[in-house]
């Protein structure tokens, strides 16, 4: 005779699936600055109170990186993560690469760095291009 001692629990921690919400793409200014902490934080509450594990963060490099080559500053980035660890969520940062904005419907324009446009003036192959050239 076998026993199955699994318990309905047991089945669903099996089966768990993480949750995490975007945070909105303007959370960080371009000048590098937390937009409205005060608010942010009572939402990252509400969404702990709703059972949500963490948020997704964009990093973006024409923020961190915008003074320069090596130039970073993290300030405002160090805030927000400050923030969501002591509301007790979890993190995910998402280091974003390209350019924000520029579609139908965007509300957030978050260029790369100017200094990376500047060495792209005088050597273009540092950008991406498909196979037809774009």
């Amino acid at each position: 005779i076998e026993f199955n001692t699994t318990t309905y629990d047991d089945k669903m921690l099996t089966n768990y699936v993480p949750v995490y919400v975007m945070l909105q793409l303007g959370v960080i200014t371009n000048d590098n600055v937390l937009e409205n902490a005060e608010k942010l934080e009572k939402q990252l509450k509400k969404l702990k109170q709703s059972q949500v594990d963490g948020v997704m963060v964009d990093v973006w490099w024409g923020i961190v990186e915008s003074k320069g080559p090596k130039q970073y500053q993290w300030s405002a980035y160090r805030n927000l993560f400050e923030i969501v660890q002591s509301v007790g969520l979890k993190l995910q940062a998402i280091m974003s690469f390209h350019r924000c904005g520029g579609n139908i419907g965007d509300d957030v324009n978050i260029p790369i760095p100017k200094w990376v446009l500047e060495i792209g003036d005088s050597n273009p192959d540092i950008f991406y291009t498909n196979k037809i050239g774009n």
